[in-house]
């Protein structure tokens, strides 16, 4: 996780204020090399500010509201089933993966029974008669 523009800024005006880059370091708990590179990118973009660059691969299925139909009209079936459709409907090959977290990014689970067995078994255990 990036640190705050707020602590960036503090810390470089710290520095210009006279605090040394280790004691600096020592105080706020940043690396000398995170330190220098904040002063290397005020130098160059004029700010701090952190970037919002995505970790990881983009998702392979970006148009959810799409994917959401197609899911609804597909949705009894398995992923490797909702894989074929897709190859026919669009005429893109894709693996499992992108469908099983396109799901989960619509808030579709592939859980087929509403309570996990010990729960449901606990709640059958608290309705029944006493004998």
């Amino acid at each position: 996780m990036a640190y705050s523009e707020d602590l960036r800024r503090c810390v470089l005006n710290a520095i210009e204020g006279g605090m040394s880059k280790m004691q600096a370091h020592r105080t706020f708990g940043v690396s000398r090399t995170t330190i220098d590179d904040w002063f290397h990118l005020r130098e160059q973009s004029g700010g701090v500010k952190p970037s919002r660059s995505r970790r990881g691969k983009a998702p392979t299925i970006k148009d959810l509201a799409a994917f959401a139909e197609f899911a609804g009209r597909h949705g009894h079936c398995t992923l490797a089933q909702m894989a074929l459709a897709w190859q026919k409907e669009t005429g893109v090959a894709l693996t499992l993966l992108p469908f099983s977290m396109a799901l989960r990014r619509i808030g579709w689970t592939r859980k087929k029974r509403a309570f996990s067995t010990k729960s449901g078994a606990q709640q059958s255990a608290r309705l029944s008669p006493p004998p």
